[in-house]
């Protein structure tokens, strides 16, 4: 009896091993059509050819995957396996991409488009309306990628910005941005102080220091009202700068990029007066921080003379009072700061005429601001220097850092002090 039981073991070993080993099954899950036209199934991982479509599958449509690669899913699809594009479908019961909201802040509403890029209008996919809302789901370089029914298309930061659904808490009551300084024009002291010394991003008010740096040389040499003509390289800023309109060919004065620059916020502009001032851009960069220097802005470094984000493109609440209390002592320089708008002729091939509005918005009611310069990258929120009089007596506020509602508390409080 034993030694049948034996024979029958070795018999069972000997056919075990002898079996060939069966593949390890994959793992397999759902996924779903998340585009409401429906979505291709095709028999290859790519949309170059209408060939690979074997059919279309409608909105909300299951299927079950068995892998993922380079945005495709591999799934069943009757006796054979076919592939779904990521930007048409997503896994069930989890979120393929992680969105937040944006919205169109600029009352001239938005261009979306096919690429991050504003060289072209070829890239224009739609304008959409001031207020219109969309999913982003990430943001590189000053530009949102949002989704469409069916593809991703771009919107610029200096059009729309990320849409909170409640501002945060106040960190300190009246005062809720992250840095501010408030003290009267011309004094080293301050009334109010909130980490004045923090490192923040200063975004366009840096356009405050670099007004200065080239009225000075224009002054100097008798050429603030001397035509010269742009070019495309005067006018070549980062994707997604804010424009005050110039062209290439253009013939314009130096007091009128100072306008574009101060009160339309123009990249531009900022990028023309530093090349027609220092002959180059890095050249007046380095003026900019000579002069920073001077007035002791000793936690401050610049990068550019408009301020678009960059690591080490850096001041301080305490560094941009230094810069408040000189260049208020510019009459011409605080009259076009304190401007609502402004109108232009321009000559050359493109004559025409520009008009700008100042793009601070907060409290528009209320003389007792009477200059200001705004800033915002997505990097350094919301940036701003009111200058604010109060009787005879005339103050400075710097606000670093903060959302729209904060930067608005801040000042209100400030002005019923």
């Amino acid at each position: 009896m034993k030694s049948l039981f034996r024979i029958c073991l070795t018999l069972v070993l000997l056919i075990t091993l002898c079996l060939p080993a069966l593949p390890a099954q994959a793992a397999s899950y759902q996924v779903i059509v998340t585009s409401t036209i429906g979505a291709n199934i095709r028999t290859k991982p790519s949309t170059s050819s209408s060939a690979t479509i074997t059919r279309r599958a409608p909105y909300k449509a299951k299927f079950t995957a068995v892998s993922y690669s380079n945005g495709w899913y591999k799934i069943k699809d009757g006796s054979a396996y076919r592939y779904l594009s990521n930007q048409v479908a997503a896994k069930v019961g989890t979120s393929s991409v992680k969105t937040y909201k944006i919205i169109v802040y600029s009352t001239a509403g938005a261009n979306v488009r096919t690429s991050p890029s504003t060289a072209s209008s070829k890239n224009i996919k739609r304008h959409a309306t001031y207020k219109s809302k969309f999913n982003a789901v990430s943001y590189l370089n000053g530009w949102y990628k949002v989704k469409g029914k069916v593809n991703y298309y771009y919107v610029s930061n200096q059009v729309a910005r990320k849409l909170t659904t409640s501002s945060p808490a106040p960190s300190s009551g009246s005062y809720p941005v992250a840095s501010m300084r408030y003290f009267k024009l011309g004094s080293s002291g301050y009334e109010l102080t909130k980490e004045s010394f923090a490192r923040r991003y200063p975004a366009s008010t840096t356009k405050l220091l670099t007004a200065l740096v080239a009225y000075d040389a224009a002054a100097k040499k008798g050429t603030l009202d001397q035509t010269f003509t742009l070019t495309y390289s005067m006018l070549s800023v980062p994707a997604g700068s804010s424009s005050a309109g110039f062209r290439s060919g253009d013939k314009v004065t130096m007091r009128q990029l100072l306008n574009g620059m101060l009160i339309r916020s123009g990249n531009d502009a900022a990028k023309a007066i530093a090349v027609r001032t220092g002959g180059s851009e890095s050249n007046f960069v380095s003026m900019m921080n000579s002069r920073a220097k001077a007035i002791g802005m000793s936690a401050s470094h610049f990068m550019n003379p408009h301020g678009f984000y960059h690591a080490s493109h850096y001041t301080t609440a305490a560094d941009m009072q230094k810069l408040a209390n000189t260049y208020a002592k510019y009459s011409y320089l605080m009259t076009v700061s304190g401007r609502k708008s402004y109108q232009t002729a321009v000559k050359g091939p493109y004559a025409r005429t520009l008009t700008w509005y100042h793009t601070n918005t907060s409290l528009p009611g209320d003389t007792r601001v009477y200059a200001s310069k705004t800033g915002y990258t997505p990097e350094s929120a919301y940036t701003r220097v009111f200058f604010i009089k109060k009787g005879s007596t005339r103050y400075g506020l710097v606000t670093l850092k903060g959302t729209l509602p904060q930067t608005e508390t801040t000042l209100r409080s400030v002005l019923n002090r």
